[in-house]
């Protein structure tokens, strides 16, 4: 299985996938470790990056994908358009809908990174929620009170491996 974790910046991608990784034994490949420092310095900048911008991040991506039969990839996949170019033979989404407020608070907490709270509504504006005929798209609704962990035992529960290492 090719796992992709999808949402916005601060929805805890990078965090519920480094768990999974660990629980799965798989390799774990973060998106934002594949843009272009163009690309990088523009949503430093608090410009959201274009169809344009994304087209080449999302090829490399889906070669990352094709090169590893079981993989973990933390990316936006803000757009339908953007999943289906990630959907290579068993892929499988699990969308993080995060409340605006607590993606908020989240993106002001972090210092380290170059997506900052300046450039949520430019996610936000750019997300499109998974479509109902979308089967292989699982969404987990975030809430203020769920622990990384919880994350990590519904999303393995919801893959059918609760009992990863």
């Amino acid at each position: 299985m090719r796992l992709i974790l999808m949402g916005v910046s601060g929805s805890g991608k990078t965090t519920l996938g480094e768990d999974l990784a660990a629980k799965t034994g798989w390799p774990f490949l973060d998106g934002d470790d594949f843009h272009t420092p163009e690309a990088r310095a523009k949503m430093a900048a608090g410009l959201g990056l274009s169809d344009g911008d994304r087209q080449p991040w999302l090829l490399r991506l889906r070669a990352e994908l094709l090169a590893h039969p079981q993989v973990i990839l933390a990316c936006s996949s803000l757009r339908r358009s953007y999943r289906d170019v990630l959907r290579v033979l068993d892929t499988r989404f699990i969308f993080l809908d995060v409340p605006p407020r607590l993606l908020l608070a989240r993106l002001q907490e972090r210092g380290d990174h170059y997506a900052h709270a300046d450039l949520l509504p430019s996610q936000l504006d750019t997300l499109e929620p998974p479509d109902r005929d979308e089967a292989d798209v699982m969404t987990l609704h975030v809430t203020p009170q769920d622990s990384p962990a919880d994350l990590t035992r519904l999303a393995l529960a919801a893959l059918g491996l609760p009992h990863a290492r």
